[in-house]
């Protein structure tokens, strides 16, 4: 509800930067083999941080905001948007330690949600998020395949694309992540992740792929992601990249990926949901017609 709620805070749609002239090199003259696609995918590896301020998100297919992305190996990402001089905002972000993600809306109590990645992954039912925000990095394309982990031998689709699918190990039993993967160019165009009972919670479309001479690889700056918790509104996310700084980013500057105060939001714990703390410092009031809540449905035809 927290993220639905962030489509009425009055964003407005930004015109989408020019995508630099970095077409995509084709990797493979004939059908490669399962050891050339894998090495391919895996030169990911040298990506060890990206950086953007030049991203469009939409939310529900229902209002475009201008969002600030850094990831940085591991688990380290923020995803930032602000509007109005800060009344309004939204900010996604994981460390090391834990995940968030914090709301403030017009007129409405700041709201946080949040939990330890451990005591997260230990959790059977999620609901709101069905994976911490870092599985957003994969939706992006940043992707690595262990051979050993496949579960099956790659399927060459009627498409032509090839299916990949290998068991993610989790505490509360193997995930199963399938990458559909261009077998000319060797990058991934569809992730979807399944539960431990085979139930979708994740998936991205790729696509408009940019090469980078740095890193050897391409990768995409259109993402469609759809989240889909256990009991909750699914998710969607339409992401467009402008341009990245990629291994950019300062070794020092790890502060930005501090977990925000939480004296100034309502919180809720995901991995113990009887867990809510009241806010410290209530919201300034609005009468901002914007403020009120407007569902969007989800066209399930989109899921796979």
């Amino acid at each position: 509800m927290i993220l639905l709620a962030f489509v009425a805070c009055g964003a407005t749609c930004i015109p989408k930067r020019t995508i630099p002239d970095f077409q995509p090199q084709p990797m493979f003259a004939a059908p490669p083999t399962l050891d050339q696609l894998v090495e391919v995918l895996n030169r990911t590896r040298n990506v060890q941080s990206l950086q953007s301020n030049s991203v469009s998100v939409t939310l529900n297919n229902e209002r475009s905001i201008n969002t600030n992305v850094t990831w940085a190996r591991a688990k380290k990402f923020r995803m930032t948007a602000s509007i109005a001089g800060g009344v309004a905002g939204i900010d996604i972000g994981s460390n090391e330690e834990a995940f968030w993600l914090t709301m403030r809306n017009f007129g409405t109590t700041p709201e946080m949600v949040f939990a330890r990645h451990d005591e997260f992954e230990s959790q059977v039912e999620r609901r709101i998020l069905p994976v911490s925000p870092v599985w957003l990095i994969e939706a992006m394309g940043i992707s690595e395949l262990n051979p050993s982990q496949l579960v099956q031998n790659p399927i060459t689709r009627a498409d032509g694309l090839v299916e990949m699918t290998s068991s993610v190990p989790s505490p509360i039993g193997a995930y199963a992540r399938t990458l559909v993967v261009d077998p000319k160019f060797g990058y991934s165009r569809q992730v979807f992740l399944r539960d431990p009972t085979g139930r979708l919670v994740a998936n991205a479309q790729q696509s408009k792929h940019q090469y980078y001479p740095s890193i050897q690889t391409s990768l995409p700056h259109e993402i469609k992601v759809q989240l889909i918790p256990a009991g909750d509104p699914t998710l969607e996310l339409d992401i467009s990249i402008g341009a990245y700084l990629v291994n950019g980013l300062s070794t020092d500057n790890t502060s930005q990926f501090a977990l925000p105060n939480m004296n100034a939001f309502r919180v809720h714990n995901l991995a113990k949901p009887q867990a809510s703390t009241p806010p410290a410092v209530a919201p300034p009031q609005s009468n901002d017609p914007r403020s009120a809540y407007r569902g969007v449905p989800w066209d399930e035809r989109t899921a796979r």
